[in-house]
């Protein structure tokens, strides 16, 4: 029997089809940078854009072709903030008859940890999993593999972009009044009394796999090369020097920067690192798992 995930985030869109009558099977996996966030207007009403419905178009024309028997679909802080939830559903339900379940930032975190818990790398019981998303920042603890705590901040590429405005070089100035804002959100933060020697960081999401892409060269993203792969705070510093120095155009030009990204990595890459700061941690682990094998943990693979 196949089964598909979907992922609806303030930023991407991820999908992921496995067929569950095979062993060890890590399945087709595929995303699209829609950028949802940006059409969330000033009164919280979701303005749905083409490109949501031909994105959905795709994605459901992939599962259809993979005969797909079980899809559970999962959509996250775009959604919970929008106002006009209640008619988005109905209409996702009546275009594509499945239901989207707005899920909480609990159940977020939760479905990361899951996802995320897999990857193996160092030996630490003390993890901490950041998913820095679109809409929201998930900090998530975990001991021994098991969930314990989390914090959603109000932080995330979209937000940032659409507060500070710039998609080009990025001035000093520019660059300090985002630091603050972001730290001014990090003070929310309360984990210090976990952080041992062996804390493990690991970062999830589009933003430390673009990273990773980047300080590999990639022509071609590999999730089995980015899947724990270590960078330090010191490469992460460099990329940002080459990646807030661009305009967004040019950004493309560079390996490992995929289409949609251009615009908002800078604002991702300035979250993490500040986390890496706030934590005073010198490298982090780079996972591209994380919700969508944490929904076929939690929902589909029981």
């Amino acid at each position: 029997m196949k089964a598909a995930a979907i992922d609806l985030g303030t930023n991407a869109f991820r999908f992921l089809i496995r067929d569950l009558d095979e062993k060890n099977n890590y399945g087709y996996k595929s995303r699209y940078v829609v950028g949802l966030g940006k059409y969330l207007n000033d009164n919280s009403y979701l303005v749905l854009p083409k490109l949501y419905y031909e994105t959905l178009d795709m994605i459901f024309s992939d599962i259809n072709k993979n005969n797909v028997d079980k899809i559970h679909i999962v959509g996250t802080s775009v959604f919970r903030e929008a106002l006009n939830k209640e008619e988005i559903v109905d209409n996702f339900k009546a275009r594509y008859n499945q239901n989207l379940n707005i899920i909480s930032s609990k159940t977020e975190a939760e479905l990361t940890s899951l996802g995320t818990n897999s990857l193996r790398v160092e030996s630490a019981s003390n993890k901490i999993i950041v998913d820095i998303g679109g809409g929201s920042t998930e900090i998530i603890l975990t001991l021994d593999d098991k969930f314990v705590d989390y914090v959603s901040l109000d932080l995330g590429v979209i937000k940032l972009l659409k507060i500070f405005k710039e998609t080009n070089i990025f001035s000093n100035d520019k660059i300090i009044d985002i630091k603050n804002y972001i730290k001014s959100i990090l003070s929310k933060i309360d984990f210090y009394e976990y952080i041992k020697n062996d804390t493990q960081v690991i970062f999830n999401s589009g933003t430390p796999t673009t990273l990773a892409a980047i300080s590999m060269n990639l022509i071609k993203y590999d999730p089995e090369k980015i899947n724990g792969s270590r960078l330090s705070n010191k490469i992460t510093h460099k990329i940002f020097e080459k990646l807030c120095n661009k305009t967004s155009k040019d950004r493309l030009e560079i390996n490992g920067i995929e289409k949609g990204r251009e615009e908002v990595i800078v604002y991702g890459v300035l979250i993490l690192l500040e986390i890496l700061e706030y934590f005073k941690i010198d490298h982090y682990f780079v996972s591209d798992l994380g919700v969508l094998e944490g929904i076929f943990e939690k929902y589909i693979e029981i």
